[in-house]
């Protein structure tokens, strides 16, 4: 089986939200939810920074519109982090946290984009959007550990 190369794109990313809500969790409760967000909004600029210092060449033009676009969803991933820094600091496992806080997203946005970019929504979105809310009740309904 051969992945494609926005697969394995998508896969690192995988690595990298992994490893941030591991991060993330080990944060909670030691530091505001508001600092947490705040720095670690600071510590993904700082990288993305270097990325651009390191790599300045695009091959996309940058326009107004995909500006105004990217800094929403700054803003909405600042809404994000803040609420999951709340979510982990009251007491709620990664599992489900993560999965809601993520996966529940992938949900909404891959039920929207037929409407908003035209995607097609196939039969095999459709089961893949049911199994990750499956996975979603699944886990945010598991008892409590004690």
């Amino acid at each position: 089986m051969k992945l494609e190369p926005s697969m394995i794109a998508a896969l690192a990313a995988c690595i990298c939200f992994g490893l941030h809500y591991t991060a993330l969790r080990a944060a909670s409760g030691k530091i505001g939810d508001a600092l947490g967000g705040l720095l670690l909004e600071l510590a993904a600029a700082a990288g993305l920074l270097v990325l651009l210092v390191v790599s300045p060449a695009s091959e996309t033009a940058t326009t107004t519109r995909g500006v105004v676009w990217a800094v929403l969803s700054g803003l909405c991933i600042t809404g994000g982090v803040t609420f999951l820094f709340m979510s982990l600091r009251l007491g709620g496992p990664v599992a489900s946290t993560g999965t809601i806080a993520l996966g529940g997203g992938v949900a909404l946005a891959a039920l929207a984009s037929p409407f908003l970019f035209g995607e097609t929504f196939t039969l095999r979105r459709a089961a893949g959007v049911a199994l990750g809310v499956g996975a979603m009740i699944l886990l945010a309904t598991e008892p409590a550990e004690r």
